[in-house]
């Protein structure tokens, strides 16, 4: 039969094949009316071909021969866990992560169950001795702590879950598996009902603070992995659930034969140290893949670094005008950035590039911690003099800290946050990118608009350029024979300039001529609102009163 016609194709939703149309022709002989009676069961003027049918196939896939029935059976099943619409519904890396997350919960599933069997050893299971009264209270007292370490660590940490998504999904196995290691463990002491108790109630612990990250970071990239027009955050959640449903069956069931022959002890350390290694690395190669298009602290750090590098190396004054000519080849795309971000970082931390040195550490919170910094002799006046009288929409202070060796440049920041004062438009609320750049900002830059603000960036950035400069003032003197900081600690005069020339710097990329915020969209970097993950948790804003006559 031939394929030179035109054909209407019907597709579901997952863009599967499911049937064709096509006219047919006005007279058909008796034979070609039986076969084609046979092959489609219709014979009127519009025949429809099935999927099922070879000819389907050879309209499905275009070629002459088509995957085996068992290859699209398969297809179909495998499509039953993956997103409505997959693969335009999701991002390009969702299949990546998905991939290495199975193989990590089938370790883990295994590993549970050797978990399981020891903590049903130490309540007491083939033990004639044991009560059940006993194994109540040794639960109780693990779901007690357990689920008030969730309410603590959900307090504490529950506002940095988004923004440091791959750290905390890599995290929750480390727990996770730490909680597998002290059920294992357990029985061992079970002379001891102190002990006993104590490696129980510290699994639970882990456990819950496993749950609390898991989901928290499971959300966060569930949001990532759904694409914004195409996907569905609920259909994305569903079915990821139901691909740990599959996994954690499929690790219970293989559990289930592997377990039984596990008899000795040390062929069981053996099989979870296995199980553990398998799991830590795929877990890690999962998160590995993920690219955040989002600039959070240690992101926002391997950007700016390299832009400094590219422009202005030495921070040097005259070189701050070359910092607002930037392009966005000098910018390191999301993919790039993915290959050599740290999973494990430290919070807070000022890291020059990727993988170069520690300059200190930064963090943004209340005034009063920027107020214990400042020179005794300062008022809040002068403060805020260096930021546009408060209009940058932050400010912030530093100190030295110095090493045993005095021969590492450490710095801490401390920065606050200023609302936009109220303009008394209600129909246009100024950012503070606006109050502090001029009006005219959103006209000047394409990527203003309405609401968008990179406070939040500017002070992470500015504290990151504060740091590098004094990192490389405090070499130049060690190398030159001077005393390394050259400067008491806290001198008003030497801090304000280095603020000063810094703030300039972060100016000539953000401001009215600065190309900074463009460039950084044009690579894939979200800046809109809400995008910017740079601030950990939630803070106290200043607002600033002016004085009245």
């Amino acid at each position: 039969m031939e394929l030179d016609r035109l054909i209407v194709e019907e597709r579901d939703s997952n863009g599967i094949f499911a049937k064709a149309f096509y006219d047919a022709y006005p007279a058909y002989s008796e034979s070609e009316k039986g076969t084609q009676q046979a092959a489609t069961g219709s014979i009127g003027a519009v025949v429809e071909v099935s999927a099922h049918h070879r000819l389907g196939q050879i309209y499905a896939t275009g070629r002459r021969h088509p995957p085996s029935r068992v290859i699209r059976y398969l297809q179909k099943v495998l499509h039953v866990f993956l997103p409505t619409g997959y693969p335009d519904s999701v991002t390009p890396d969702y299949i990546h992560y998905q991939t290495f997350d199975s193989i990590q919960a089938f370790a883990s599933s295994i590993a549970q169950l050797l978990g399981s069997r020891a903590v049903l050893t130490l309540v007491g299971v083939g033990d004639q001795n044991a009560t059940s009264t006993s194994a109540l209270f040794f639960t109780v007292s693990q779901e007690t702590l357990g689920r008030l370490a969730t309410i603590m660590f959900a307090w504490r940490f529950g506002s940095m879950l988004e923004q440091e998504c791959k750290k905390f999904r890599f995290a929750a196995d480390l727990v996770n598996d730490t909680s597998i290691f002290f059920d294992v463990l357990s029985p061992h002491f079970i002379g001891s009902p102190v002990l006993k108790l104590s490696y129980f109630c510290l699994s639970g612990i882990l456990k819950a603070v496993c749950t609390v990250m898991a989901n928290g970071s499971k959300a966060a990239l569930t949001q990532h992995f759904t694409d914004d027009s195409k996907g569905s955050i609920a259909d994305v959640a569903a079915k990821d659930a139901s691909q740990e449903t599959i996994i954690s069956l499929l690790g219970m069931l293989a559990g289930a034969v592997i377990v039984p022959i596990l008899t000795e002890e040390q062929p069981t350390w053996i099989v979870l140290f296995i199980l553990i290694a398998t799991h830590l690395a795929t877990n890690y190669r999962a998160v590995s893949s993920v690219v955040m298009e989002t600039l959070n602290r240690h992101r926002a750090n391997i950007v700016f670094s390299s832009i400094i590098d590219a422009v202005a190396p030495q921070f040097l004054d005259a070189e701050v005008d070359s910092i607002s000519e930037i392009s966005a080849g000098m910018i390191m795309s999301p993919k790039q950035v993915s290959r050599c971000e740290r999973i494990l970082e430290r919070d807070g931390v000022l890291r020059w590039g990727a993988n170069g040195p520690i300059m200190g550490k930064a963090f943004v919170g209340s005034f009063s911690a920027v107020r214990k910094m400042l020179p005794p002799d300062m008022t809040i006046e002068e403060l805020l003099s260096l930021f546009g009288d408060g209009n940058t929409g932050y400010v912030l202070w530093y100190r030295h800290v110095r090493s045993r060796s005095r021969r590492t440049s450490n710095v801490y920041v401390q920065a606050a946050l200023i609302e936009p004062s109220d303009s008394g438009d209600e129909d246009h609320m100024q950012s503070a990118d606006e109050i502090y750049y001029g009006a005219g900002t959103r006209e000047k830059s394409a990527h203003h608009q309405p609401g968008f603000d990179t406070r939040e960036l500017r002070v992470w950035v500015h504290a990151l350029f504060l740091a590098r400069k004094l990192f490389l003032q405090h070499h130049a003197s060690m190398s030159s024979g001077g005393g390394g900081w050259g400067a008491e600690e806290g001198m008003k005069e030497e801090a304000r300039q280095v603020i000063s020339s810094s703030l300039r710097m972060v100016d000539a990329l953000f401001g009215p001529n600065g190309k900074g915020a463009e460039a950084l969209k044009s690579r894939g970097w979200a800046l809109g609102q809400g995008r910017l993950m740079v601030v950990a948790g939630s803070v106290p804003r200043l607002r600033v009163r002016p004085r009245t006559a």
